[in-house]
């Protein structure tokens, strides 16, 4: 984990060439490259859902969705028009404009990040929920998140338009989307998912990027770094809060988050569960709860 050099532009020569990022009102940004069918990157999330809630006043978070480099090299038989442009291996970047169009949209793990984009153009909390959606169907319920039948059921669960989301899914402007986050992973030099890119808009430094997963205490040490002093943790909120905000969580996170032992989230999760406000799932040798929405 080292302060990077020339991969990573500094972050006012960056947000030149990127107007449509509007100026932020917190001091950190961080971009958080991802692969949404990727089952380390959805591990990264109990990381992320504790900076939030303890840090999240200090920074903005902006989602990347890309795929792994080693699936863009041996996808060699991709519906997609012009592969090239889509991959890791294309070293002169992707234009955004570029003409990329779908043969067959759902043999192709492609059609996953596209379809979050495809979300995002009805705004980006409705993205947001779409793709916290997408996950869940994949981690939890063990759905086919390239099926066109289960990504419309996440749309109707993130509660978006869907006559407009089947629309926008095979549009020229979703595809443009994805291929914009491609060309963001290849101007910070992302080879690997999860990747973390932390940036300060006050500072003319490069930013820190951090490839994997770490402990959580590394990642409150660079918030310290790129502040220049250290972070003040907010209060937690009550754990009915914490369970309707992130709508699903497990076990293992509430007691990672809210440094409780199991028994006690067990105790806590029960009380919750006898007022109905969440339900018990079984999956991947976890137990996780799911927000009860009324």
């Amino acid at each position: 984990m080292n302060k990077h050099n020339s991969s990573i532009p500094k972050w006012q020569d960056w947000l030149s060439t990127h107007q449509f990022f509007k100026p932020l009102e917190k001091p950190l940004e961080i971009y958080v490259f991802i692969d949404p069918t990727c089952s380390i990157c959805f591990e990264l999330e109990s990381i992320i859902k504790r900076l939030k809630l303890e840090y999240e006043h200090y920074f903005s978070l902006k989602y990347v969705f890309s795929k792994n480099p080693e699936e863009a090299y041996s996808n060699s038989s991709s519906p997609y028009q012009n592969l090239s442009s889509l991959s890791f291996t294309n070293r002169m970047g992707i234009a955004c404009d570029e003409n990329i169009w779908i043969h067959n949209p759902e043999s192709s793990s492609y059609i996953t990040p596209i379809a979050i984009k495809a979300a995002e153009l009805q705004g980006k909390k409705a993205g947001y929920r779409f793709f916290k959606k997408v996950q869940e169907a994949l981690f939890l319920d063990q759905e086919c998140v390239t099926n066109k039948n289960t990504l419309l059921k996440c749309a109707r669960k993130a509660d978006i338009d869907c006559e407009e989301f089947l629309r926008d899914v095979q549009s020229d402007s979703a595809i443009k989307a994805f291929q914009c986050d491609l060309k963001i992973s290849y101007e910070m030099g992302v080879t690997d998912l999860p990747t973390l890119v932390f940036f300060n808009q006050k500072m003319e430094d490069e930013g820190i990027k951090v490839s994997g997963t770490y402990p959580y205490e590394i990642y409150v040490q660079i918030l310290e770094e790129m502040l220049g002093f250290p972070p003040k943790a907010q209060s937690l909120p009550p754990l009915e809060d914490c369970i309707k905000d992130f709508q699903v969580i497990h076990t293992q996170e509430i007691t990672f988050i809210y440094q409780m032992d199991e028994h006690e989230v067990e105790r806590e999760m029960k009380k919750l569960q006898l007022k109905r406000m969440v339900e018990r799932v079984l999956a991947s040798d976890r137990t996780y709860w799911r927000y009860a929405e009324n």
